[in-house]
């Protein structure tokens, strides 16, 4: 997937319109509709403040291994876990790390 998509997916992912990430990320609407259009790739620090208006980080974007969470229920409670800090941040990391290595645990003596 290339920067031009990913920018595009996630700005339709999070339902704003070019505007909508325009505005915030003062990123000019016709050059944002270069970026995803593809023929033009946004220089460091427009692709900084892209990312930071959409919420991610540039490596996100430039990354071509994205992990792809189909279950949107699911992807909302990330994204609000995302905003957690502190003591509860750490308390549902620390919930997370126990369920996932019982759900190993199973698969291992399952086979």
């Amino acid at each position: 997937m290339t920067i031009a998509e990913r920018i595009r997916l996630t700005r339709q992912h999070k339902e704003l319109s070019q505007k909508d990430l325009a505005d915030p990320s003062g990123v000019n609407i016709k050059s944002l509709s270069r970026y995803e259009l593809g023929p033009s790739v946004p220089p460091a620090d427009a692709l900084k403040a892209i990312a930071e208006a959409l919420g991610v980080s540039a490596d996100y974007l430039l990354n071509d291994k994205q992990v792809q969470i189909k279950d949107t229920g699911l992807m909302q409670k990330f994204e609000v876990m995302q905003q957690l800090q502190g003591d509860t941040k750490k308390l549902v990391n620390n919930f997370w790390d126990m369920v996932i290595r019982d759900f190993k645990t199973k698969q291992a003596y399952a086979q």
